[in-house]
């Protein structure tokens, strides 16, 4: 579905990141994330009495257009109508449709099923969700996450358990069902023959079988387009299709296999020491009982001092000064930190959070942090943009193809004409490119807008993590 939302013209900065330290980890035990596990599944078919339901399991990175084809089996449908998925989160319900389903216009009320996981969808046990098929009939079901298994031997969907057959196709929706089931049980009735005829003479409403439904499940296709798997394995690229059209920007296409995002996070630490150094040496130095801020606010010359001196930048220091407003790579610095909710000011002091302190002597913890955190914005055209260069990078695009893969795709969300693109893209992304400059993922010679240099080669896994997670 494409989204044309108009040209921006307001920018925003990246606000404060909530202080980490005041999540719980209780709270980790009980939700999906974003890791590779098998939910279970308890489906019930609404309104059917006796109960119609099954117990499934199915990997957690399936998209709900999947599990539409799984479910379909699991309870017996043929899938020859139109179906939905919707959830209610703060009061407002959330729908999901298939694609025959969207329009071209925007939409914020339905999001394309084909974009999202369900993990994103059911994130604790307890979720619920609404399946509707059939919408002349009307049968809905509702979809309930009884349980997280973190045991991933077995990817396969399976049917564990169920009751009672799946009503005929067309039949007339449970009521119309319900009245048939009364007319089956009694052979006298003169409407009897007619419905034999309709629901045919082996349908048996209380049976179920597993394995038959198994072995149905077991047929399933489970190939995958290059799209569906970058959806369902990066999230922030699967918000950006919900608004771009695949045809509309090959250049963008050609780039998500090279990103090659099946592959999982492995860094080491010697790499995690290179590209987290500036980071960590900076919250080394704060330490424990944090540095004093001038009264504007500022580092004081003797960090910015030690910054020059210490930390590797390459090219571009101008003049002596050791005043902070005159360096913005000592800026981007200590903002880095502080988007990555790694400090906070108090009283007049730079101060190290919890996390901050924890992950100043952890290279390859910090490397996981701050790929988690990308990328950086609140605005949705800020993520897009950023999301783009993090494509580009952990692809290895060349600047030519990264340049005309922002131009088309950038046109095509509609907040940037062909000639300002390029310019637009990276003004909008720029908390998350300067982040990226600053720990050299660039290349050393891309800070100081001197040209594009080969990217170091940790880099393109470094944006692929940001990607995954």
């Amino acid at each position: 579905m494409s989204m044309r939302t108009g040209r921006v013209r307001h920018l925003s900065v990246v606000p404060d990141m909530p202080d980490p330290d005041e999540s719980s980890d209780d709270d980790a035990t009980m939700a999906t994330g974003r890791g590779l596990v098998n939910l279970v599944l308890h489906v019930t078919m609404d309104h059917t009495r006796p109960q119609i339901w099954r117990r499934v399991r199915v990997r957690s990175d399936l998209l709900l257009s999947e599990l539409h084809s799984v479910l379909q089996r699991a309870l017996g449908w043929e899938d020859r109508h139109m179906h939905a998925f919707s959830v209610r989160t703060g009061g407002a319900t959330r729908r999901f449709e298939m694609a025959e389903g969207l329009d071209d216009g925007p939409d914020d009320e339905a999001v394309s099923e084909e974009r999202v996981r369900i993990d994103e969808v059911l994130t604790s046990r307890g979720s619920v969700m609404a399946y509707e098929y059939d919408f002349g009939d009307g049968w809905t079901h509702t979809v309930v996450l009884e349980q997280i298994e973190s045991d991933i031997d077995d990817l396969r969907s399976i049917c564990l358990d169920g009751a009672r057959a799946c009503p005929p196709e067309d039949c007339g929706g449970p009521s119309h069902y319900s009245q048939g089931l009364e007319i089956a049980a009694d052979p006298a009735d003169p409407e009897f023959a007619a419905l034999l005829r309709r629901w045919g003479p082996e349908f048996d409403p209380a049976r179920f079988d597993a394995d038959v439904v198994n072995r149905a499940l077991h047929s399933l296709d489970t190939g995958r387009s290059i799209l569906a798997e970058t959806v369902a394995t990066a999230p922030a690229v699967g918000k950006l299709f919900d608004r771009v059209r695949p045809t509309e920007v090959p250049s963008l296409m050609a780039l998500l296999p090279r990103c090659e995002l099946t592959i999982e996070s492995s860094v080491d630490l010697p790499v995690a020491e290179i590209a987290m150094a500036k980071l960590t040496w900076f919250l080394e130095r704060i330490g424990d009982d944090g540095v004093a801020l001038t009264d504007a606010g500022y580092l004081k010359p003797a960090l910015v001092a030690a910054i020059r001196d210490e930390l590797d930048w390459g090219l571009g220091w101008v003049g002596t000064s050791n005043r902070e407003i005159d360096h913005h790579q000592v800026t981007d610095l200590r903002e880095a930190v502080r988007h990555l909710g790694l400090t906070r000011t108090s009283k007049g002091r730079l101060l190290r959070t919890r996390l901050g302190a924890r992950l100043a002597g952890d290279p390859i913890g910090m490397w996981r942090h701050a790929a988690s955190r990308l990328p950086l914005g609140k605005e949705t055209y800020e993520t897009d943009a950023a999301t783009l260069f993090l494509i580009s990078l952990a692809a290895s695009a060349s600047a030519t193809h990264r340049n005309e893969m922002l131009v088309q795709t950038v046109a095509e969300l509609g907040w940037a004409s062909e000639d300002s693109g390029v310019f637009d893209a990276q003004f909008a992304a720029q908390a998350t490119v300067s982040f990226l400059d600053l720990i050299g993922a660039h290349g050393p010679r891309f800070y100081f807008r001197e040209g594009v240099s080969d990217s170091p080669s940790w880099s393109r896994r470094f944006a692929r993590d940001a990607l995954l997670t």
